[in-house]
């Protein structure tokens, strides 16, 4: 059974990859492969790798979001990992899978605040705002 991997033009040139469930060998490969047509198509300068719904982080799993992440910056895009669990990240440093060269925020809004910022954009609440 395939697993459907959304990869959602969120604003211009920013795209976001959430993904929930169990990461395979396979799998991860289906989402780098989809992600990279993705940023090629779009010419997307910011990935959002969001990992809020990701069960569980071994050695392989790691070293898929680094090859994820890796693939992203050869593309000329910047990726950004998201949604990263207390349990996650323990798991990550106790496996010592060396993460130093990838971007991390803890939340998937942290993650679209450094996107647009890299882009030079900026979020301001108008004066206008009917929800003011």
């Amino acid at each position: 059974m395939e697993i459907y991997t959304p990869v959602t033009l969120l604003w211009d040139r920013v795209l976001m990859l959430p993904i929930v469930g169990v990461v395979d060998s396979q799998r991860a490969q289906s989402i780098m492969e989809t992600m990279l047509a993705r940023i090629e198509e779009t010419e997307a300068r910011v990935v959002i790798l969001d990992i809020e719904g990701v069960e569980t982080v071994d050695t392989a799993v790691a070293n898929h979001l680094i090859k994820i992440t890796q693939a992203t910056q050869l593309m000329g895009a910047r990726c950004v990992v998201s949604g990263i669990s207390p349990a996650i990240a323990q798991t990550l440093v106790q496996l010592g899978i060396p993460l130093t060269e990838i971007v991390t925020r803890a939340t998937l809004r942290d993650a679209v605040y450094y996107a647009l910022q890299t882009l030079g954009l900026d979020i301001r609440q108008s004066a206008n705002s009917p929800l003011r």
